[in-house]
């Protein structure tokens, strides 16, 4: 495995964020994930839930040489078996006088992008089943034309990475694919984009409705936001702004507004009270 460890500088939020971070950590992901984009290499994201390491996945794609070809992405927390045979498994078809098998998610993301999320969220033997599909199914379907095998993207949480390093399936994960690895560092670790992602959240949250155009958030409630680690990450702090756009009915997201876990006060509490 090729490895581009990010985690050794310092910055920003992920989306538009990973292009305008305020920290150095960020901006140095910026740059090494920019420059992996434009290779044709399949990538491994490791990080705790809530990184974004969707968002990292559609940058890869969108700043690729793949950019105008799909992007597929398929979750696998929870996934239930007639779901997975569906994507994952080969499908028997007759086309003339030939018997050709099939591979519905390859397919589809032909000549793109497939993002698998969560991949160490499945059991040992589907994640066997999908390096076989990819390994099978791209000779069987792409033999004339190995550049419309799509590219993949997997992303893995911090604790399924230690607890497949050193294992089987780990060393077919990287005889399979061979993957650039990228870390990526959880939001507690660059507070300083906090700010910006925030002033992000507020701008696209406050265009879901019409009446919250005016959306904004106070000084002590920033500063909350600030001072808070953040366990959920990314995910967790926008859950936390889309609270309390609601709570505040739109209009200055207060310190009380916020969930209860960042704030001793009772969520419903009053400035007045």
């Amino acid at each position: 495995m090729e490895y581009l460890s990010l985690t050794g500088n310092k910055n920003n939020g992920i989306s538009s964020g990973l292009a305008h971070s305020s920290s150095v950590l960020m901006q140095d992901i910026y740059e090494k994930t920019l420059t992996v984009a434009k290779l044709e290499k399949h990538v491994m994201l490791i990080g705790e839930m809530g990184v974004g390491k969707k968002h990292v996945a559609r940058f890869i794609h969108n700043e690729g040489s793949r950019k105008d070809e799909p992007f597929h992405s398929f979750y696998c927390v929870d996934v239930d078996e007639a779901q997975f045979k569906d994507a994952f498994c080969e499908h028997v078809f007759i086309e003339g006088n030939h018997i050709n098998l099939k591979y519905d998610l390859l397919e589809k993301s032909s000549k793109g992008v497939l993002f698998i999320d969560q991949f160490g969220e499945l059991d040992i033997s589907m994640m066997y089943s999908v390096l076989d599909s990819y390994r099978i199914g791209c000779h069987q379907l792409f033999r004339y034309n190995t550049s419309a095998a799509p590219r993949l993207i997997i992303s893995i949480s911090q604790e399924s990475y230690k607890k497949l390093i050193g294992t089987e399936v780990w060393d077919y994960i990287l005889q399979t694919l061979n993957p650039i690895s990228i870390m990526l560092p959880p939001l507690r670790e660059r507070k300083e984009d906090i700010f910006y992602l925030i002033n992000d959240f507020i701008s696209e949250i406050s265009q879901t409705e019409a009446t919250w155009e005016n959306l904004n958030i106070s000084d002590e409630a920033m500063n909350k936001c600030m001072a808070y680690t953040w366990p959920g990450n990314i995910r967790q702090l926008k859950n936390a702004l889309t609270q309390g756009a609601v709570l505040s009915c739109g209009k200055t997201i207060q310190s009380h507004h916020l969930p209860f876990s960042m704030n001793w006060k009772l969520p419903y509490r009053s400035d007045s009270e």
